[in-house]
Formats: structure tokens, sequence, C-alpha cells
């Protein structure tokens, strides 16, 4: 079950970034050094879906978004399985720009 602490690694084909997400109860809350990541989810089986919205909180302009803007909401589906969950989604205002991402659980 997606539960815990999770390094979340992310990527676009415009570029990658890192950060930390938690998986509580459905909700979904995180970020790293610039971003915020605020969203939830829905599990059935080893199934995952849901939606997370990044927004900026410190104005570093040499920290690029992975979709070149600094808020978007990102529609996601994927698979849970042991310490790992894998994604795929696209984000509203770039649909047809894939987004990829890779969680490693590193608590509970």
């Amino acid at each position: 079950m997606l539960q815990g602490l999770y390094k979340v690694e992310y990527e676009t084909p415009r570029r990658k970034s890192v950060g930390i997400i938690v998986a509580n109860a459905g909700q979904l809350r995180g970020g790293n050094s610039t971003f915020a990541y605020i969203g939830s989810y829905r599990q059935t089986g080893n199934a995952i879906s849901g939606v997370i919205t990044t927004q900026r909180h410190t104005d570093d302009p040499s920290y690029r978004p992975v979709f070149g803007m600094d808020v978007v909401r990102i529609d996601f589906q994927g698979v849970e399985k042991d310490n790992f969950a894998s994604v795929e989604g696209t984000a509203a205002e770039f649909p047809s720009l894939a987004f990829k991402a890779l969680l490693t659980r590193i608590s509970d």
C-alpha cells in the first residue's frame, strides 16, 4: 500500500528533478527546496491514480520547473509494488508533455 515517506524522481522531456513526498490516507504532501507538492491519490490493489499540484514557494531562478511553469496540475496513474511506485501522467496545462515519476519508500 502507498503509505509513508518517499523519495520522488520525476521527469518530462524538458528536464528531471527530485523531491520527497508523504503518502498518507489518500493525501500527498511534499516538495523540494523550491516547490511544494499537494495532492491526493486512490489505490485499488496495486493500481494507483491521483492528482498533484505544484507550487513554487521560493524564488530561485536557477531552479527551473520540469514543465516550464510554476503551478501545474498533474493527473497520474501507475502501480505500487513493495517499496516502490511508478506513475505516468500529464499536466492539464501541457497535455502533450509526458510526465513520469518513480517513488522509492524511505520510511513508514
